[in-house]
C-alpha cells in the first residue's frame, strides 16, 4: 500500500474502476447495471481528486476510449513439501485436469501477492512467496490458440499455515513427485510449468525461465 495519499487514491480509483468494468461485463439484471455504472462515475470522482482532469471527462473518457490492449496476468503458486513433492489440485471447470494453485491479478495486486491469495483460495494454505521460476506466454504453451493472451509467472512459495482441504474451484489435491506428476492429465501448459519448478527446486535453472 502507497504512503503517498495521492497516489493510493489513484490506485483505489483503478480498483474501483476495475470492479465497475467486470460487473458490467457479466451483469445483467438492469439494477446491477446501474450499480456498476455508479461505480465507474465514483472511480472518476475519487481519481478527479488528483488529477487535472474533471469527473466528468474522466467518466467520458471511461467510456468512450478503446484503450491500447495488452495481455493481461495471472500467477502460479509452485508450493513444495519438505519430501520435494509438488502441490496440485484438480480443476472443478469440468476439466477434470490438474494444475498448480493459480488464476487471474486483481488490480493492485503483484503477481506474488495473487499466488498467495489463489493457493489460499485453492487450497486453504498460507504460504509466502520466496522465488520467480519462471514467466510464461499462454500462446507459446497451450497448443491451441487462446482467446486470451497471458504472462503467466510461477512463483515458489513456502506453506507458513493453513489446513489444506478443498474449494469450490478443486475436485481433489495432492503432493506429487515429478514422475507421478508426469503420469496426470495436466491442463493447458502445465507440463512445461510442473517440469520447470522441478528442474528449479534442484538448482538447475540459475535463473528465471522465459517462455
Amino acid at each position: 500500500m502507497s504512503s503517498d495519499p495521492g497516489r493510493r487514491l489513484a490506485e483505489l480509483s483503478a480498483e474501483i474502476r476495475a470492479l465497475a468494468a467486470n460487473g458490467l461485463h457479466y451483469a445483467e439484471d438492469p439494477y446491477n447495471k446501474a450499480r456498476f455504472e455508479r461505480l465507474h462515475e465514483i472511480s472518476a470522482e475519487v481519481l478527479s481528486i488528483v488529477d487535472t482532469r474533471t469527473a466528468g471527462e474522466i467518466t467520458e473518457e471511461y467510456r468512450g476510449a478503446l484503450g491500447h490492449r495488452t495481455p493481461s496476468a495471472a500467477a502460479d503458486a509452485a508450493v513444495f513439501d519438505d519430501d520435494g513433492r509438488l502441490l496440485l489440485v484438480q480443476r472443478a471447470d469440468g476439466s477434470a485436469t490438474w494444475c498448480m494453485p493459480g488464476g487471474i491479478c486483481d488490480v493492485g495486486e503483484s503477481p506474488s501477492e495473487a499466488a498467495v491469495r489463489e493457493c489460499r483460495e485453492e487450497t486453504g494454505l498460507e504460504v509466502e512467496a520466496r522465488e520467480l521460476i519462471g514467466l510464461y506466454d499462454n500462446r507459446r504453451l497451450y497448443d491451441h490458440r487462446p482467446a486470451f493472451h497471458l504472462y503467466i509467472p510461477v512463483v515458489r512459495c513456502e506453506v507458513v499455515g493453513g489446513e489444506l482441504g478443498l474449494s469450490n474451484e478443486t475436485l481433489d489435491f495432492g503432493w506429487f513427485t515429478e514422475a507421478e506428476a508426469a503420469g496426470l492429465t495436466l491442463f493447458r501448459g502445465y507440463r512445461t510449468k510442473v517440469a520447470d519448478a522441478f528442474r528449479h527446486l534442484r538448482g538447475e535453472l540459475g535463473w528465471a525461465v522465459l517462455h
